[in-house]
């Protein structure tokens, strides 16, 4: 979760942006693209742009992220000058959360939680902005329920909250209860607030509506030189993603490439490039750009690209060393309790350790069961013989339409083994026509499927 402080209330609001599969974020208060708080006016004397990026770069990149650490460390010296400061605490737990965004360092998140329950602490009432930081920080966390006890007593009346408990429920799968929220927001919604209405447009199967929208909330958050580097490169990163949704791959590898000339250490840019380059077969780009993440975070999911790339490619020693590394990632994930269904993803897809890939995928709905979840338990139970548990997962990955190829065709296969050979059909035909290029492998076997089945 992502947020940036206000200074003056009357004159700001906080946006939220749900941010995809493992994390949200909760942006930057602003108004009409004019910095609102003491924390940006900070950057904006601190940091000299124009000795940072010469000529053209000015014109579209706003480079805060240089000054990060500087600027944490004025505002722990202002609450270490002033340690019962309610406002320097949240100001600091916001900067934190900014930098976990930017640098992956899992130390912030836990250093934002506890300067925002500090903040709460001094001041308990009247104190919304620091219950939004300390939800965003266990938003980051993945401690759903958690974040949503933190909401429970805040207004209802305020939109930002209202975007913010909507993604939240959007994560633990309660789209009814999202979309009731959703009708308590004003009809002309902020960038942020029209982010978690186009990710929920997204999972309930409009995505051409969706699409229009963020793309929408992109182009004026691009009007605005100021508005923070990753926050605007968040917003080029999902609109790759509902392009490649949507089978549009040359607009995806743009948006993801604009991502990086904003920011350049945007992790989920690298992964989505390795992702669409693995689905097309150009290996060595895929390899490319998962190094380049993996230099980041070696998450599992890039990871997983990068392995793959090294098999195409016949670089077997290579392949086995990032599978090691998968291992490492696995265990440390185990030893604090996490459950990455990313994991489980890549152990079902190629076929290991599929015993534990549905133990993840079951636990992983009891902690977060929205769509993408019983996707990947659907999927795991397939890989384990437990057809009837696969369907039932299936059915309700895909309960709303949501036009994302491999939750269809992972259906559609199920259905295909079950002798379902209408709902088969119609499953692997929506995969291949949302994006004949979903993935490396699968995508072939959707269309092998369906000329076997006659059509």
């Amino acid at each position: 979760m992502h947020l940036r402080i206000l200074w003056v209330l009357a004159l700001t609001s906080l946006l939220v942006l749900l941010r995809p599969s493992d994390t949200q974020a909760l942006s930057l208060g602003y108004t009409n693209g004019k910095l609102g708080t003491y924390s940006s006016l900070v950057q904006l004397l601190t940091v000299n742009s124009r000795q940072m990026l010469p000529g053209k770069q000015l014109d579209l990149v706003f480079p805060d992220y240089l000054q990060r650490s500087h600027i944490i460390s004025v505002y722990e010296e202002k609450v270490a000058q002033s340690p019962n400061s309610s406002i320097f605490l949240r100001l600091l737990a916001d900067q934190y959360l900014r930098r976990f965004r930017e640098m992956a360092d899992v130390e912030d998140v836990l250093r934002a939680e506890q300067a925002a329950r500090r903040s709460l602490a001094l001041q308990p009432r009247h104190n919304q902005v620091s219950s939004m930081l300390l939800a965003s920080a266990l938003l980051s966390q993945h401690q759903f329920r958690s974040a949503l006890d933190v909401l429970n007593n805040s207004s209802v009346d305020n939109p930002n909250i209202v975007s913010l408990l909507a993604s939240i429920q959007m994560e633990l799968g309660d789209y009814e209860a999202t979309h009731q929220l959703l009708q308590n927001l004003p009809k002309k919604e902020s960038n942020g607030q029209n982010a978690v209405v186009a990710r929920y447009l997204e999972l309930t199967g409009n995505l051409a509506s969706a699409r229009q929208l963020l793309d929408e909330a992109m182009q004026e958050m691009d009007s605005f030189y100021t508005m923070s580097a990753e926050t605007r490169a968040w917003f080029h990163v999902r609109t790759g993603d509902l392009a490649f949704a949507a089978g549009d791959l040359a607009l995806c590898e743009q948006r993801y490439r604009e991502a990086l000339d904003l920011f350049p250490r945007h992790i989920a840019a690298f992964t989505g490039l390795a992702r669409l380059y693995a689905a097309q077969h150009r290996w060595q780009d895929a390899l490319n750009a998962a190094n380049q993440g993996i230099e980041l975070m070696p998450q599992v999911e890039t990871l997983g690209y990068k392995a793959d790339a090294q098999l195409a490619l016949l670089d077997q020693k290579g392949a086995a060393e990032t599978e090691d590394l998968i291992g490492v990632v696995a265990y440390l994930s185990k030893v604090k309790g996490i459950y990455d269904r990313a994991l489980a993803v890549y152990y079902t897809e190629h076929g290991i350790h599929l015993t534990e890939a549905l133990e993840i995928a079951r636990s992983e709905v009891v902690v977060r069961d929205d769509v993408y979840a019983e996707d990947t338990l659907a999927w795991a139970a397939a890989a384990n013989g437990q057809w009837q548990e696969a369907q039932r997962a299936a059915q309700q990955a895909t309960r709303f339409g949501t036009e994302d190829a491999l939750l269809q065709f992972h259906a559609g296969m199920i259905a295909l083994h079950l002798g379902n050979r209408e709902e088969a059909v119609k499953r692997l035909t929506q995969a291949v026509s949302l994006n004949p290029q979903f993935h490396h492998k699968y995508a072939d076997q959707a269309r092998q499927a369906i000329l076997d089945l006659g059509f």
